[in-house]
């Protein structure tokens, strides 16, 4: 698995683990991380002249927040892009997603 920051599709591609020793980790649930990761990656609609892509905010200050993305190596694609964080680095917090329970 890898990890990279900026959009899927190749832009801003910084890596941010290094920086994020400092910032507070929060969690999130995993059945609302796999919405978010729906909704943001996922999700994208075209209308004539305009390419629309949500993004994320901060929920602390408001700021447009950093997504870092993991690619699963998987035998039946080849690898798929998912969201592992999301990174306001105005107030240093990480959110990432709780670990399923088996």
């Amino acid at each position: 698995m890898s990890r990279r920051s900026g959009d899927p599709g190749g832009g801003g591609t910084a890596d941010l683990s290094a920086g994020l020793a400092s910032f507070a980790v929060r969690s999130v649930a995993f059945d609302e991380w796999v919405d978010i990761d729906t909704l943001v990656h996922r999700s994208s609609v075209t209308s004539g002249d305009f390419d629309y892509v949500l993004r994320p905010l901060c929920t602390d200050c408001g700021a447009e927040v950093e997504i870092e993305y993991e690619t699963l190596e998987l035998e039946a694609d080849g690898g798929r892009e998912v969201i592992s964080a999301l990174v306001c680095t105005a107030c240093q917090v990480l959110w990432e997603p709780d670990q399923p329970e088996d």
